[in-house]
């Protein structure tokens, strides 16, 4: 019988293709940087929030290696799905020095890894199938290599990685493992414990060993393999990383008005833009952070890129799921008017919702830490059966004086 049909039909066609589907030339490098290649994974493990501990899901995280020394050049974890903005981050902290990263970690280890990649290898995605992406690589002056479809060995280096990153993910508490096989009965969001902060941290932590462990294809780190060709290196450092970090953001279209820029119904402005108003008809190219509508970036003349921030300063600075939240609030209760100043409105009120029910379940959770301290320690106190509340509206009880400020 023929091997790769029983293959096929024993453990699919994915893997009956990763056995006998032919592999033409390697994918090589000689110096750093001439080949980086970036991909996204969600990560096996269950996250809790910062604030309740309670299970939130599973975060992504975004990975760029360089193909000729094995190095980690940069990372990003978020717990949003892969997007134009994971790329953007996670390139950005590639091309850009350690020193900062390194001194927050507290940790004396070298991560050398910086500088603009000559090329970049990406699969089929639609984050990096975006105009936005494809452009700003052509103004960097990156080559964009796509991966051609059903060639997983054109990516072999990024999937091993990222196969090596999950394999120490599946040692941390509240791990899904790899399958429902490997993971067995256990309890993945009752023994969650880490949150994207503490996550981030271990991850980054955990690059840093990676850097500096033996690899088994160079017989050497990635450091000392990246030191060894760092004369060869191809790339450079931009001048202005700010300027390399907006080039990658999410964009739009919009007109220079009277009232400044026109961005999710929301206005901005900056002195810049007066003279721009009515000049021909053209759009200009807006760019913009999810995570922080705040300000803009607007693309005037010689490729110049100029801060425009909200021309209504009541509003506070919120995030794109924020606002976009607080407008479906909106329409639910029937608001009508500005939406900035509709916005304004209910970003408040959520925020002391928020801060109220927060302060609500510390005290709550504080109350219950100390009884259970109490009852361990002093089997006496434990006995509550005769307690009462104190009836508070009892007016013969004395009263204590009050300093009001």
């Amino acid at each position: 019988m023929d091997a790769r049909e029983i293959a096929k039909a024993r453990e699919g066609a994915k893997a009956a293709r990763q056995k006998f589907a032919p592999v033409v030339g390697d994918n090589k490098a000689n110096r750093p940087l001439e080949v980086v290649q970036i991909d996204h994974t969600s990560a096996d493990i269950i996250l809790v929030d910062s604030f309740e501990r309670k299970p939130i899901g599973r975060p992504w995280v975004t990975l760029a290696i360089d193909v000729a020394t094995r190095m980690v050049t940069g990372y990003y974890t978020s717990l949003e799905a892969p997007s134009r903005l994971s790329v953007a981050l996670c390139l950005t902290q590639a091309v850009a020095p350690k020193a900062e990263l390194l001194a927050e970690l507290v940790r004396n280890v070298p991560w050398p890894a910086q500088g603009k990649p000559h090329s970049i290898h990406v699969d089929n995605g639609r984050d990096f199938r975006s105009h936005a992406f494809r452009s700003a690589c052509a103004e960097w002056g990156i080559d964009l290599v796509y991966r051609p479809p059903g060639s997983p060995h054109f990516g072999g280096h990024i999937e091993r990685l990222i196969g090596t990153m999950m394999g120490a993910v599946h040692l941390l508490p509240g791990t899904t493992q790899s399958s429902v096989v490997a993971k067995g009965d256990y309890d993945a969001e009752g023994m969650a414990t880490m949150t994207l902060s503490d996550f981030d941290r271990w991850f980054a932590l955990e690059i840093c060993r990676y850097n500096n462990s033996i690899h088994s294809s160079l017989g050497c780190t990635p450091v000392a393999k990246w030191e060894a060709l760092s004369e060869q290196m191809m790339g450079d450092i931009p001048f202005e990383i700010e300027a390399f970090r907006v080039s990658f953001l999410p964009s739009e279209l919009r007109k220079v008005r009277r009232d400044g820029i026109h961005l999710f119904q929301i206005r901005y402005w900056s002195d810049a833009l007066a003279g721009h108003i009515g000049r021909g008809d053209g759009k200009v190219v807006v760019r913009y952070d999810p995570r922080d509508l705040s300000v803009i970036w607007v693309e005037l003349d010689n490729d110049r890129y100029v801060e425009a921030r909200y021309r209504n300063l009541e509003i506070p600075p919120v995030s794109l799921w924020e606002y976009r939240e607080a407008m479906r609030n909106a329409r639910a209760l029937g608001k009508s008017g500005s939406n900035e100043l509709v916005l304004a409105e209910l970003i408040r009120q959520q925020r002391q919702i928020e801060s109220e029910s927060r302060s609500l379940t510390r005290a709550e959770r504080r109350s219950r830490e100390r009884k259970g301290t109490l009852e361990g320690a002093n089997s006496a106190v434990s006995t509550t059966e005769g307690l009462r509340a104190i009836d508070t509206g009892d007016t013969s009880r004395p009263l204590f004086k009050v300093e009001r400020w």
